[in-house]
């Protein structure tokens, strides 16, 4: 279970083994911490030193985001104590381990642009110029089968040149399907200038958060990635193994947020020429992400949750680094 924190006046305490939530000190509500996952803050309030430690013992992770959807702290467990993953995966960003993980990212992240492509252009009765772009990916990804693997410093830029060109090709199919009303014309970082940005921003934090506890439970370093090369307090593992699951939880939350009328433009507001989400608007987008995280999906012949897949793959990276065992990529065909 994941818990939602938001607004102002709330504190979180123990009591025992459960965890109590109160609003300006009434309780409100009470949970067994062994049945949560995790707790989301999206306000302001306090959290006793007690109930830190019963969120650790059950491995609960907290982390507080801002309006703008950004990652301010996380409570978390222990670090795993494992030293042999984190030195293994030191080691491997100066051979070729580096650059297979870097591509398989990659190869995931267009596969999953391709299948996302496909089921806009047969939910819309086969449109041309969706088929056209999934086309275009395709032969993307046959380029990028062609780059030869390496350690991934000395073909970094080669395959970040095709994930640009499939990106570009796949944001314009994107916006295709939303309307001219929100005014996407582009996808863009920080500082979203229309509601389709902000919202998809905003919801790449909430699964950014997931991923990261998924790293740290798996024992690996989230600020050395393979794919994205080392930055000052960039989580670049993190990042990596995001490029894995951004179509299938955030990109199709949104769009099915837009599609089915559940956004409005009123729940955005303009100030110094960027667009924010409003409180409502983003009470709604965080329950819809984390619920897609619950949701069922089968890969590989096995149902399981998002939220378990993203563990799974953070732990097929470590038997890949320490054992070489091959590394299927998470991607879903329709």
């Amino acid at each position: 279970m994941r818990l939602i924190i938001d607004g102002f006046g709330k504190s979180i305490s123990r009591r025992d083994n459960q965890i109590v939530i109160r609003e300006n000190g009434d309780e409100v509500d009470y949970f067994l911490a062994k049945n949560l996952k995790q707790i989301v803050i999206n306000g302001k309030g306090a959290i006793t030193f007690d109930a830190i430690e019963l969120l650790s013992d059950n491995n609960v992770d907290v982390i507080a985001i801002d309006w703008r959807g950004n990652i301010k702290y996380r409570l978390s467990s222990m670090e795993h104590n494992n030293v042999e993953i984190r030195k293994q995966q030191y080691y491997a960003l100066n051979d070729d381990r580096s650059g297979y993980l870097a591509k398989k990212f990659i190869e995931s992240k267009i596969k999953n642009q391709r299948s996302m492509l496909g089921t806009l252009s047969k939910s819309r009765g086969g449109v041309d110029f969706l088929s056209n772009q999934r086309e275009k990916l395709n032969n993307l990804l046959k380029a990028l089968d062609n780059i030869k693997i390496k350690p991934s410093q000395k073909i970094r830029s080669d395959i970040f040149g095709i994930e640009g060109m499939a990106s570009h090709e796949y944001w314009l199919g994107f916006r295709y399907v939303v309307d001219d009303e929100y005014n996407f014309l582009k996808r863009s970082g920080r500082g979203a200038q229309d509601p389709v940005n902000a919202m998809l921003n905003y919801s790449y934090a909430i699964l950014a958060s997931e991923v990261l506890k998924s790293l740290h439970i798996s024992g690996l370093d989230p600020y050395s990635g393979f794919l994205h090369s080392d930055r000052y307090a960039r989580k670049s593992l993190v990042f990596d193994l995001m490029e894995e699951f951004r179509q299938q939880i955030v990109d199709k939350s949104v769009l099915k947020l837009i599609n089915r009328g559940q956004i409005e433009k009123d729940d955005f507001e303009l100030k110094d020429d960027k667009v924010f989400i409003k409180e409502s608007c983003r009470k709604l987008l965080i329950k819809t992400i984390l619920d897609k995280l619950n949701n069922d999906v089968t890969f590989d012949g096995v149902k399981t949750t998002y939220t378990n897949l993203i563990a799974i793959e953070s732990k097929n990276i470590v038997d890949y680094l320490l054992f070489t065992r091959k590394y299927n990529t998470f991607y879903l065909r329709w």
